[in-house]
């Protein structure tokens, strides 16, 4: 504040007046210059002329500052408003001169003082002004005394004659002519200029006025009426060093470096971007914390951008115009509430996984717990660190002997021009303050935390690329200064942001940035004369003194954070449960292969070998093989069978490590046909009637050669001999286990011979599907083996050719669990 009448534009300059009063300031004018405002519409804009400012300083030897300018009335602030048909403008404008352009028949420039400094004619539109008199000098003095706000008498008139005649140019040569002459003339220009008396210090030092004689026709009661009189077309009141146009140039041509600024801000929409979509796919997403944001922060810019227009073009928008606004305004909105939420998904990654500060603050806020004596150390904190950004900042100003002023979007200064300040400037400040806080600060640091292992190195990159962003977005005030002189200045910024997001936490650098903005933006109002522009100075005062009220209160009082519980994120739940699930999956895949014999029986006369390939983690098959021994402990037989229970994974899985147990208890003693007689009964009493298992078992008889087979309800046995496969067929019943209590199996016998492949399987085998949608095919099952060399190979080596076939042909995405037991003899 003591730096302030140096460095602001609006110091002891503020707005003294809002759009509506300058409005009707153009209602008052209008009937002084011969023409009615009931058919016309305005638009205004207040702005701020530092090209202006600055060639002051260049120019002149004593140093000046903004307060000294603003006391002495220089034109450095100035409201700039057209005149022209209303529903007109069909088209999407981001200044008040491409306004004019397009629609404006008279463009009026008026100081902060309320006097009319220019006014220009569009030549593609007509003329409303008439002022009648009878004579020049006296119509002069109507137009610049009544309609523009300056008292004559305090001005020479340049060559002054007689009250009747006046020097002045007709087709740009100088000639004398009195007010006869001048009215049978054919609508000549006449310029006037007056200057300033010596001893008055204020007010323009010269004023200019050019008129144009018209005669125009009036229907009356009694007929037509001709008049005599002047429209006025154009009127400059300037100082000596003022350039004749003030019109702001928002699209001037942009050094190299401010091109590097402008990419580095794309590469930072990119990582954000990049990241966040990272974070959906991993899963590690609060949507309800995320949709809040975007729609918030998509309102946000929408809304204010809609006040806007409204505010200052919405008189002169035609349906076309108005909607094509909107349109475009509402999918920049949405764009930056995309933006908004994608850096907050990003943010909280990186500051779950690195355990940043302020973090459960932020997650007691969305569960509405504020009242927290960590919040209100974080708001106090915040409300001094702001403090400090506004005193770096202004003595960085300061000593690079500059000003700034109000940059508070696209279109340059807008607030000054909208009705609902508090509400605007409190949307500008929370959206800006998301935006930087989260998408810029909190990003980046985590950002290069993550990058960068070592800690201080990653923070002195966090500086730099924090200075060269802030520098560039959201800084909404703009300065004289080359770019890399705002880096300097906005790189000491960032030095103090960057150090209280790793020292506090995000809490406090979006409450520090938050004081920044507001003060930044409350500038214009400080001691206005108008009862609208010094209410918002008090009203958000009001708002910003209740930041640290409500940090004591809640520091003093409130419930410490560690109270309120620590939070789990939704995902991080969700995690957690998944880890369990595979945890408990692993250890039933572990059990189910663990109930499966790990190496072959191995004897005399036979070669035996099997495999289980789950679809999934765990599955419905089981297979296993055992030999029967007599008394002295010599082989005897082989029993070999093969179970598939209906379903897939855990659903298939438990049926399937039952019926194992209950096979493996009479799988040594009992023939085959017995032993699934047993198990069929406990089967049908304790298994889902849903679930069907199948199963086939065969037992091999060591001295005699025979086999006896089984199959209840299972894929038919294969049996290769002399190079040719057949099924095996068995004899009825055939009904799946537990599909009837009172199931007694047959079996088929028959005397294998050396060189015999007796093949059990799945259906999974029959049933795998090519990229295509084809089965492999039951019939394909014998041929399989035939295709097979199986007198040079072991069951081994059998089975693992079977096994590579499948999967090939199923392009490892296995339908079914398949599962494979083969004989050798």
């Amino acid at each position: 504040m003591l730096l302030r009448p140096r460095i602001d534009i609006n110091a002891n300059g503020p707005v003294s007046k809002s759009s509506s009063e300058v409005n009707e300031q153009m209602t008052e004018m209008a009937s002084v210059l011969g023409f009615s405002m009931d058919s016309l519409a305005t638009a205004s804009m207040f702005e701020q002329h530092s090209s202006y400012l600055r060639m002051l300083d260049d120019s002149l030897s004593d140093e000046v500052s903004p307060s000294e300018l603003n006391k002495k009335g220089v034109h450095i602030q100035s409201w700039a408003t057209i005149i022209g048909k209303p529903g007109t403008l069909d088209d999407m404008v981001l200044n008040i001169n491409t306004a004019f352009q397009s629609v404006g028949k008279l463009g009026i420039r008026t100081s902060n003082d309320g006097n009319v400094i220019r006014l220009t004619t569009n030549p593609d539109f007509s003329n409303p002004t008439f002022v009648q008199g009878d004579s020049i000098e006296a119509v002069a003095r109507k137009i610049v005394d009544d309609a523009f706000g300056y008292n004559l008498d305090n001005y020479i008139l340049l060559n002054s004659q007689e009250s009747d005649t006046l020097v002045f140019t007709v087709e740009g040569e100088a000639v004398t002519l009195n007010q006869n002459e001048v009215e049978n003339s054919e609508s000549p220009t006449i310029d006037i200029e007056w200057v300033r008396k010596p001893g008055v210090q204020s007010g323009p030092e010269t004023l200019k006025l050019s008129l144009e004689t018209i005669v125009k026709e009036f229907q009356t009661a009694t007929g037509f009426n001709t008049k005599f009189g002047y429209q006025v077309s154009s009127f400059v009141a300037k100082n000596e060093l003022e350039p004749e146009s003030l019109s702001v140039d928002f699209f001037s041509d942009f050094p190299i470096f401010t091109y590097v600024l402008v990419v580095l801000a794309v590469i930072l929409a990119i990582l954000v971007f990049a990241v966040g979509v990272r974070n959906i796919f991993k899963g590690k997403v609060e949507w309800r914390r995320s949709l809040a944001i975007f729609v918030l922060i998509a309102s946000a810019f929408f809304g204010w951008r809609e006040i806007f227009y409204a505010d200052v073009f919405g008189d002169l928008l035609n349906r076309e115009g108005l909607f094509m606004i909107s349109l475009n305004n509402l999918l920049y909105g949405l764009v930056m509430g995309l933006y908004a939420a994608m850096a907050y998904i990003s943010w909280e990654a990186f500051a779950r996984s690195q355990k940043n500060g302020e973090l459960e603050l932020v997650d007691a806020f969305w569960q509405r717990k504020f009242f927290i004596k960590e919040t209100g150390a974080s708001l106090i904190h915040g409300f001094f660190i702001g403090g400090l950004l506004l005193g770096l900042f202004s003595f960085g100003i300061y000593l690079q002997d500059a000003f700034f002023m109000q940059n508070d979007s696209q279109f340059g200064y807008a607030e000054g021009s909208i009705r609902f300040k508090i509400l605007t400037i409190n949307m500008t400040a929370w959206s800006t303050v998301w935006l930087i806080g989260f998408g810029q600060i909190g990003f980046i640091y985590g950002f290069c935390r993550h990058w960068i292992k070592q800690k201080y190195i990653s923070i002195a990159v966090s500086i730099i690329i924090t200075a060269l962003l802030i520098t560039l977005l959201g800084r909404l005030v703009a300065t004289p200064l080359e770019i890399w002189e705002d880096v300097l200045i906005f790189s000491v910024l960032a030095l103090a942001v960057v150090f209280t997001y790793h020292k506090f936490g995000i809490v406090t650098v979006n409450t520090a940035w938050w004081v920044f903005v507001c003060v930044i933006l409350m500038m214009p109002y400080i001691g206005s004369d108008s009862v609208e522009m010094a209410s918002t100075w008090w009203v958000q005062g009001f708002l910003m003194a209740g930041i640290p009220i409500f940090g004591f209160v809640s520091y003093r009082y409130g419930l410490p954070v560690s109270e309120v519980g620590d939070y789990i994120p939704e995902y991080e739940e969700r995690i957690a449960q998944h880890l369990r699930v595979e945890k408990e999956i692993e250890i039933a895949r572990e059990s189910q292969y663990k109930l499966m014999p790990v190496q072959p029986p191995v004897g005399e006369g036979f070669d035996v070998h099997g495999f289980f390939l789950p679809s999934f983690e765990v599955g419905g098959d089981y297979f296993d093989y055992v030999l029967s021994k007599d008394e002295n402990g010599n082989a005897t037989g082989l029993t070999m069978v093969v179970v598939d229970v209906s379903g897939k994974s855990m659903r298939a899985a438990m049926p399937a490590i039952f019926t194992s147990g209950l096979l493996l208890a009479r799988m040594k003693e009992d023939a085959p046909e017995i032993a699934l007689t047993k198990v069929n009964e406990p089967i049908y009493y304790r298994t889902d009637k849903r679930t069907f298992i199948t199963c086939a078992m065969a037992r091999y008889d060591l001295n005699s050669n025979m086999i006896s087979v089984v199959n209840a309800g299972h894929c038919k046995p294969v049996l290769k001999r002399n190079g040719v496969a057949d099924f095996i067929q068995t004899p009825e019943p055939r009904y799946p286990l537990g599909v009837k209590e009172d199931t007694v199996y047959n079996a088929q016998e028959f005397r294998l011979k050396k060189g015999d492949i007796f093949l059990l399987y799945s259906d999974g085998l029959p049933e795998a599907v090519n990229e295509q949608g084809e089965r492999f095919g039951f019939e394909e099952v014998p041929r399989l083996l035939e295709r097979i060399h199986t007198e040079k190979l072991s069951s081994n080596e059998i089975a693992q050719e079977i096994k590579r076939t499948v999967q090939k042909f199923s392009n490892y995405q296995l339908a079914d669990d398949t599962t494979v037991i083969c004989l050798k003899v």
